[in-house]
């Protein structure tokens, strides 16, 4: 089945030929063309692969395809080799003053009938599809909507010039000697931007600094990359390699870090696995995800058990056993029968040598699944962007102190761990999260950057006065917060105390960093997001996909070095030129800051009235007497929705419903009034410190 179309345009053949093969140029052009990406490196040629991903109804088909014929400026064909049986040709020719653009497909549907049916439905789509993109390729060459544009050399140099003197800023780029030049570049040749290449190279650059502090051991760069080496060849001994996948259930602790650079350097990927989910989450996301090996913590065995149900011996699925268990931390735990200690591989697989993967392991992050089953984001090779546009806006210096106190298997606390092996700091790990015991982390290690969620920083502040000042922080420079937004004065609160050191990041587990908020923005804005780093992109469009102004709410779109465009199982990510929609509704003002009002599943719709349940919670958290609250929306028979507030009052107050909604009525319209007040005695929260909004909603 053979269709052929063509187009005749006053153009020079040379600019038709290079917008006719930007893969780009086809995504935009082509209807219902999801994905074309070259594969490998190089440029275009005989012999290169592409990937696809078509959309054919509410179907997505994906297939390579494979450079048969490529002359440059003239002809291009591609022949499928996996997926479906596709061939496509390009022609372009010299046509008298102009050129003429010839585009050719031949489709072989399966055998049979189904399949001589099936052609005759494809026929009239596909030769539907190829006048279309003609079409759009005359737009786009006329100049009606002009091509995207590959930064030119002037960009690239100024771009490689900026983060150069980002990370000079930051002291990477200090002077070593040259054997350390070459070992490092051997070693990233190796492992790539991983947590194995980050690590291994930091222990060729500063083999004696301390990499690791738990409330048990400490250990050295070099010290790391020896038990990891010895770790991934146990590991490899139990047939742990490519093609696996790990899951780690381990709380903050060296196990963690040490478990997690293993597994890259076996070949396998690293899943990270919530330790506050319980069983029906741990199993939807095994189920998912298929782990063929599992480290976790002593205390956590059972809940795995629960959560790999018959599959422990065997998954069916695959045909993999899964019995291959590794806990993480035994000091309060007998050993188990069949489960192996941490420690025992790192001795069993010291001094041997480790056969090297073709491609070291990815990482697989989770969403934290307070809006239903969690989902999976791969992390692979860094882009470079992405520390760079951190650094540009965060003051995160060479050979830094970081506490990190939300879990390392959450996002934020991750990205920190990153950033740490990146500069060659030295991380201070918690079991758990203590106010107190932080403040004393900070005091006894000179911790110079503290990681954590708004509401760890809350309940710091909530310490006794006479505590906090028995202990000296001073060596606190840099407060770093993620995870949600921060409520009311808190940042204000923060730095009146701990000094104008505090940073607050937007993002999202799918999109990594969008904006970042300094000292300067949170003085004069407390609940701004920040302004949108060196490297990243946020735009704002209406649900029509218009771009929309300053000052104007819509769907907020985040782009950058961390953006995936769709989830492990397949699930696609919304998407509008080039960036990914974060879920979140919000604006930028004229500064280029940009304002979070709420997720837009937040969103209430009372008595036609769109509310967000944000600057509610945002005005009864500066409430003298409110220590917490969450503002979401429930049903309402005659207004469809009503907004209902959940409240921890203050030890001691004695703040009444009629109050808190007297207090809102004064500043905020009268259809933002909560009906309902709740009090609490707490909040239920995730590990990563959001609030469980659907547990409040079963009051």
């Amino acid at each position: 089945m053979r269709i052929t179309e063509r187009i005749d345009l006053p153009v020079a053949p040379e600019r038709a030929w290079r917008t006719m093969v930007d893969p780009r140029v086809a995504v935009r052009a082509m209807p219902g063309l999801e994905t074309l990406e070259v594969l490998g490196d190089g440029p275009l040629g005989r012999g290169t692969r592409l990937r696809s991903v078509l959309r054919v109804g509410a179907a997505e088909l994906g297939s390579e395809l494979e450079v048969t014929v490529f002359a440059d400026g003239r002809d291009v064909v591609a022949s499928g080799v996996t997926g479906v049986d596709l061939h496509v040709a390009l022609r372009v020719r010299p046509f008298g003053d102009g050129t003429r653009i010839t585009l050719r497909a031949r489709y072989n549907p399966p055998g049979g009938v189904s399949g001589a049916v099936a052609g005759l439905v494809a026929l009239p789509e596909m030769r539907r599809r190829l006048r279309e993109t003609l079409r759009a390729v005359e737009r786009l060459l006329l100049a009606e909507d002009p091509p995207p544009r590959l930064p030119g050399p002037r960009a690239v140099v100024a771009r490689t010039a900026r983060g150069a003197e980002v990370f000079a800023r930051a002291g990477l780029l200090r002077p070593l000697r040259p054997d350390r030049y070459v070992t490092i570049a051997r070693q990233l040749a190796r492992w790539g931007a991983t947590p194995a290449g980050a690590y291994a190279a930091a222990a060729a650059r500063d083999p004696h600094r301390l990499a690791i502090v738990d409330g048990h051991r400490a250990l050295t760069y070099a010290e790391l990359d020896r038990r990891t080496t010895a770790l991934a060849v146990a590991l490899r001994d139990r047939g742990v390699g490519e093609g696996h996948r790990v899951a780690i259930a381990c709380r903050n602790h060296r196990g963690f870090v040490e478990a997690l650079i293993a597994v890259g350097k076996a070949g396998a990927d690293a899943l990270l696995v919530n330790t506050a989910f319980a069983t029906p989450q741990v199993r939807a996301v095994f189920d998912r995800e298929r782990p063929t090996a599992l480290v976790c913590d002593a205390d956590l065995l059972d809940l795995m058990d629960d959560a790999l149900g018959p599959r422990r011996a065997s998954d069916a699925g695959t045909g993999r056993s899964i019995s291959r268990v590794v806990s993480a931390w035994n000091d309060a735990h007998p050993p188990r029968s069949g489960v192996r200690a941490l420690e025992e591989l790192i001795v069993e697989g010291a001094e041997r040598p480790l056969s090297f993967p073709g491609s070291p392991g990815r990482v697989v992050l989770l969403t934290s699944g307070t809006t239903g089953v969690p989902k999976g984001t791969r992390r692979s090779r860094i882009a470079l962007d992405a520390p760079v546009s951190l650094l540009d806006r965060m003051p995160y210096r060479d050979g830094g102190r970081f506490l990190i106190a939300p879990p390392l298997f959450h996002a934020w606390g991750f990205a920190n761990l990153m950033m740490a092996m990146l500069l060659g700091g030295t991380v201070v790990l918690r079991g758990e999260f203590e106010p107190e015991d932080v403040l004393r982390s900070v005091a006894r290690h000179d911790v110079d950057v503290l990681v954590a969620v708004p509401v760890m920083l809350r309940r710091i502040l909530e310490l006794d006065p006479d505590v906090r000042e028995a202990l000296d922080v001073s060596s606190l420079r840099v407060t770093a917060s993620s995870g949600s937004a921060l409520p009311g004065d808190l940042a204000t609160r923060w730095m009146d105390l701990f000094g104008d050191g505090l940073y607050s990041l937007y993002g999202a587990t799918e999109v990594g960093w969008g904006a970042i908020a300094g000292p300067e923005d949170l003085r004069a804005a407390p609940t701004t997001a920040g302004r949108v780093p060196l490297g990243a992109a946020v735009r704002i469009f209406d649900r029509d996909g218009v771009p929309l102004p300053t000052h104007r709410t819509g769907l907020i779109h985040v782009g950058g070095g961390l953006a995936n465009d769709r989830y492990t199982d397949g699930t696609r990510l919304p998407r509008r030129d080039g960036l990914t929609e974060t879920g979140d509704v919000g604006y930028l003002d004229d500064l280029g800051r940009l304002f979070v009002l709420g997720r837009e599943d937040d969103m209430v719709v009372t008595g036609g009235e769109n509310v967000f349940p944000r600057p509610v919670e945002e005005l009864l958290t500066a409430h003298p007497d409110v220590r917490e609250v969450a503002v979401v929306g429930v049903d309402d028979d005659v207004y469809g929705q009503r907004l209902a507030a959940y409240v921890v009052r203050r030890p001691g107050s004695r703040l009444s419903a009629r109050a808190v909604r007297d207090h809102v009525r004064a500043h905020r319209p009268r259809f933002e009034v909560p009906r309902d007040v709740v009090f609490r005695d707490e909040l239920p929260r995730g590990a990563t410190g959001k609030v469980r909004t659907r547990e409040l909603a079963t009051d």
